[in-house]
């Protein structure tokens, strides 16, 4: 048997693997059309968010957070489709929980007073194409949900103002 090279501790470095987040998601924001860095909202250590206006007038929100921690590093990205008013938001919610169940891919949740479609993602092994892989899911689904919103509570439309 040869001899086995023994290596200081100090020596060893832990390298971690895949894609800088933050560059993945300048690179997402760069398909899109837009500027990172005037769509950036916040940036901190451990946290970034964007905001990008899209051609409706809504406003796509794209958030890592954790990235101290790579093996815990998250990307979210939601869209407001209703705002839930004060009088009859238990009627609201309840048919949004109902209607949620038809999504595919993504899901719907109450935010502050806003119903938002979103996914969150763990963003290890995430690429560009995943991102607009789940980027296309709300936006493909969007509509169908605040038609199925209106339809279900017998409003004309829905709005997220």
């Amino acid at each position: 048997m040869g001899k086995i090279k023994k290596f200081a501790v100090i020596n060893i470095r832990k390298i971690t693997g895949g894609k800088d987040p933050i560059r993945l998601v300048e690179e997402f924001i760069l398909r899109r059309g837009f500027d990172p860095d005037e769509c950036s909202k916040e940036k901190t250590p451990d946290n970034a968010r964007w905001m990008l206006t899209l051609q409706n007038g809504e406003e796509l929100e794209v958030l890592v957070e954790g990235i101290k921690k790579p093996s815990e590093t998250t990307i979210y990205m939601g869209v407001n489709v209703a705002t839930v008013p004060v009088r009859g938001s238990g009627d609201v919610l309840a048919a949004a929980l109902e209607i949620a169940d038809g999504l595919v891919g993504i899901k719907v949740s109450l935010v502050g007073h806003y119903l938002v479609l979103s996914a969150s993602l763990g963003a290890a092994g995430m690429t560009v194409e995943d991102m607009d892989y789940h980027f296309k899911l709300i936006e493909a689904q969007e509509s169908w949900f605040k038609e199925a919103l209106a339809d279900e509570l017998g409003w004309e439309n829905v709005t997220s103002r």
